[in-house]
């Protein structure tokens, strides 16, 4: 295998023989038979075709180029995109960027390893090119052996720095979408949660912030999801900070489980990681704070939005069931029409949830209409154009809980 790539399902192929699959006719991924329906781009496993090359130069032997997939027989081969001009300027790039990444190696002093990641972490932001570049280097690698703790710089003082970083550099990475899968790929998942782990303590509250907006990133790709939701730290570790974090670090937390939460399977495991009644709790506590501040996923404010996606499975409505007092909570931001900082998502949100857990459920049902549920309902979709959703969704529960 000279040049190992990544299929979007996750699988790594040799490049030669996956395009001659897909050249062939083939629609699926050969290993999981997932169909690849137009989405056939061949991603690079920079990682493994770094350990393909060490090996390779420690027992002599010499590799054939893999050439991007291009015919030989004297035919140019194809360059990456960063390759392609032989530039002395994209040259010296490319030297500062390897120069950067040795930067991190557990050798070298604290200082070195802080100046080297927070430089890396700026040249992912500026270009596609620069990241491809860190990519080649082999920069993931080291940077996930610094959130694992496998390189540990000589002066603890400097840790949480060099941490935050290096979230926030593989962060940046994720902005191409070949990289979201490349990263999962070299194992950024483990650690990324490791920074959200009970044991971590020593990571700053910006940093575990900074980890779940990365897991939000990575999620985007929806083979990262199920990879993401079956890690047995992915839903406690995100619970926890939803729970327990700062501010911003609730925020992102909402905002990553709300996207992990899109696959069915993973809103059962996060029901099971106690999310619903977190949830619940920051409802009951202050209903008008958590509809302005934590309902519109579109700006990354997402509890209510969450709620409405757990009453889908019937576990998320099983614990919401066990929390009545909420429901006065729910009814009150459903009711703030006039109210400027609660936006119509929330109270659509809330709407549906109230649904939800009404259905086939008499004692809910009566304790929505004890607390005033129809009229405010009612209002709501006689307030809203009968057409839009949150509108259908008000007359719908109003149908309900008038049967």
């Amino acid at each position: 295998m000279a040049e190992p790539v990544i299929l979007w399902t996750g699988q790594t192929y040799d490049r030669q023989s996956i395009q001659r699959w897909l050249d062939s006719g083939h629609t699926t991924c050969p290993k999981t038979k997932q169909e690849l329906h137009d989405d056939t781009r061949l991603i690079p496993n920079y990682a493994l075709r770094s350990l393909i090359q060490s090996w390779a130069a420690a027992n002599s032997v010499e590799l054939a180029s893999g050439g991007g997939g291009a015919s030989g027989g004297g035919s140019k081969s194809k360059k990456s995109s960063i390759c392609s001009s032989d530039s002395s300027s994209n040259r010296a790039r490319k030297e500062a960027v390897e120069a950067l990444v040795r930067g991190i190696l557990a050798a070298n002093p604290a200082s070195l390893i802080r100046d080297s990641v927070r430089e890396l972490r700026i040249l992912a932001k500026e270009s596609r090119p620069q990241r491809a570049m860190i990519c080649e280097a082999g920069g993931v690698a080291k940077l996930l052996d610094l959130l694992l703790g496998k390189s540990r710089p000589a002066f603890p003082d400097l840790q949480n720095e060099i941490e935050e970083n290096a979230v926030v550099a593989l962060l940046n990475l994720c902005a191409d979408d070949e990289n979201k899968v490349g990263l999962v790929a070299e194992g950024a998942v483990d650690a990324i949660l490791h920074i959200l782990s009970r044991h971590h303590h020593q990571a700053s509250i910006d940093t575990r912030a900074s980890a779940a907006l990365a897991i939000t990133s990575l999620a985007m790709v929806d083979v990262n999801k199920a990879i993401i939701g079956r890690h047995p730290g992915a839903m406690p570790g995100l619970v926890r900070l939803l729970s327990s974090g700062s501010p911003r670090g609730k925020k992102d937390a909402a905002i990553a489980l709300y996207s992990l939460c899109m696959l069915p399977d993973n809103r059962r495991r996060a029901v099971a990681a106690g999310v619903v009644s977190v949830l619940l709790t920051a409802v009951e506590n202050d209903a008008r704070y958590c509809a302005a501040h934590l309902a519109a996923p579109a700006e990354g404010e997402a509890v209510l939005a969450l709620l409405d996606v757990l009453a889908t499975c019937p576990e998320g409505r099983a614990e919401m069931r066990l929390r009545r007092g909420v429901v006065p909570a729910l009814v009150r931001v459903m009711g703030a029409a006039g109210d400027s900082a609660v936006p119509l998502r929330a109270r659509e949100s809330c709407a549906a949830v109230l649904y939800a857990v009404c259905c086939e459920d008499a004692t809910w049902t009566a304790i929505a209409r004890d607390a005033g549920a129809a009229a405010v309902a009612g209002e709501m979709a006689r307030g809203l154009n009968g057409e839009c959703r949150a509108a259908r969704k008000a007359a719908s529960l109003v149908q309900l809980l008038s049967a």
